[in-house]
């Protein structure tokens, strides 16, 4: 007991001795103040971005109910005889409803959004949901790697993933060779004072210097701006950011402490660390990213097209009769109107609904496939994050925001379902030509989608955490057996 005080008191020593000497040198204070610079710099541009986006479905979702109580005073007008229907803005006819006044189906910014911009600058947050084919609305843009880690955005995600373990860097590459090489070690040393007890002094004061405010900032400044983190239910969100950035972060600093108990110079630790931080945060996740694609290729968008162009030349063919259907509205504008709850739909209209409707029923097969390699190849990816933290705190940082590519992909699977469930609404009444009521456009299917708890992501990433606390464990292990081995020049 009294030997285990006593190491607890020379170590207290050494970390208050290493915490007045960085603050003389001012390189703590250097790489702190740049840190937060960064992190305000990130949080920034996390924040705008949300915002915008934010915007984005707020506007939608105002327009969405001013398009909705248009159509329902324009069909009231309508029906008293007040008002002449034209023929592509007739409220009565269910294939205008169905078609030009569809509703949208959104995704809300979660309240974490501001940390990790991650995918949600490739994936629509919104779409407009009609009658007309999915192909022409929800994949008329590049497929994207369901990991895109190499993004280049300056958020709180990158600075976390890239810069954070190279600020790391510059203050633990050289703990134990600065002193054999300005020749102060052996005096060091010489004192009852081991040299485990002195690498974790400097380590200790280090870490906790930069692992506090790479994980505290951020939540300062969520919980200044961003008033819905302020919820109860949002502290174990914040709890799990924190984890992952300490867990991140004791990764590196066990791995500098490894690579200085090999007993190199200053400059080859710097260069292992380096290279170390090359291959795991940029090389590892580009071969995974390969490995992903080849493991699981997403179908040809050649491909589609042509199946698209196939499938649309056939409705051409096949519905010859309805598209060349004459424009007798033009010369009887009457037969727009509603008449006994009926109404006449031009041909034309109705070939294009049933083209539009063949057409998913066709090529469906294609799109899901597209939805289904998607998953597949995040599956592969966090099957083998394993072989890099870089990846793991990616995944899990952007997992927490909501900006995963999990998250976008059962949005877009919800979105074909209330598409699907949007046409079936509207098929009787265009084919049977039954005139829309006002009880009609008051019963048109609502967009619904229920989200994930906190809770639920918190235990579907708490391993993210346990792999990461474990591997720094691990590799400050083997740094403490190598210890054992160093000897003084």
């Amino acid at each position: 007991m009294t030997q285990t005080s006593s190491r607890l008191n020379m170590l207290t020593l050494v970390m208050h001795h290493e915490w007045k000497l960085l603050r003389a040198d001012r390189s703590l204070a250097l790489v702190l103040g740049l840190l937060a610079l960064m992190i305000g710099y990130g949080f920034y541009n996390g924040l705008k971005e949300t915002q915008v986006r934010d915007q984005m479905v707020a506007t939608v979702i105002k327009s969405e109910a001013a398009v909705a109580k248009a159509n329902l005073e324009s069909l009231r007008q309508v029906n008293a005889g007040t008002l002449k229907p034209g023929p592509f803005d007739n409220p009565a006819n269910p294939a205008t409803i169905g078609n030009g006044s569809g509703r949208h189906a959104v995704i809300h910014s979660a309240a974490l959004a501001p940390i990790a911009i991650g995918q949600s600058d490739m994936m629509p947050n919104y779409y407009r949901i009609g009658t007309r084919s999915k192909v022409e609305f929800m994949y008329d843009s590049e497929i994207e790697s369901p990991w895109n880690l190499l993004s280049g955005h300056f958020d709180l995600g990158f600075i976390m993933v890239f810069l954070l373990p190279l600020l790391i860097f510059a203050l633990t590459y050289n703990l134990l060779s600065s002193e054999r090489e300005a020749g102060t070690q052996r005096m060091l040393l010489s004192q009852p004072l081991s040299i485990g007890t002195l690498v974790a002094g400097k380590l200790l004061v280090r870490a906790i210097a930069v692992l506090l405010v790479a994980s505290l900032l951020p939540i300062i400044l969520l919980l200044l701006f961003r008033p819905e983190i302020r919820a109860a239910s949002q502290i174990g969100g914040l709890l799990l950011w924190s984890g992952l950035i300490v867990g991140y972060g004791a990764f590196w600093f066990a791995l500098a402490f490894a690579v200085n108990s090999l007993r190199l110079s200053s400059a080859a630790n710097a260069l292992i660390l380096i290279a170390s931080w090359t291959m795991l945060v940029l090389v590892v996740p580009v071969l995974l990213n390969l490995l992903a694609e080849q493991v699981s290729p997403a179908p040809s968008r050649t491909e589609l097209a042509i199946q698209t162009r196939v499938i649309q030349a056939d409705n051409l063919r096949r519905y010859d009769d309805l598209f060349s259907g004459d424009y007798r509205y033009i010369d009887e504008p009457e037969s727009l109107l509603a008449k006994s709850g009926r109404i006449e739909v031009p041909e034309r209209t109705r070939a294009s609904f049933l083209a539009r409707r063949d057409m998913d029923r066709r090529i469906d097969i294609l799109l899901d496939r597209f939805d289904e390699q998607l998953e597949q190849q995040q599956s592969v990816v966090d099957r083998t994050s394993f072989t890099s933290p870089a990846i793991i705190l990616y995944e899990g940082l952007t997992a927490i925001a909501g900006t995963d590519g999990r998250r976008y992909l059962a949005f877009r699977q919800d979105v074909s379902a209330f598409h699907d469930r949007w046409r079936r609404f509207f098929e009787p009444r265009v084919l049977n030509g039954i005139a829309m009521t006002e009880q009609d456009l008051l019963a048109l299917p609502e967009w619904r989608r229920a989200e994930r708890t906190v809770t639920d992501v918190m235990q579907d990433n708490l391993w993210r955490l346990a792999l990461l606390l474990c591997t720094a464990v691990i590799i400050a292990i083997i740094g403490s057996l190598t210890l054992r081995r160093y000897r003084l020049a």
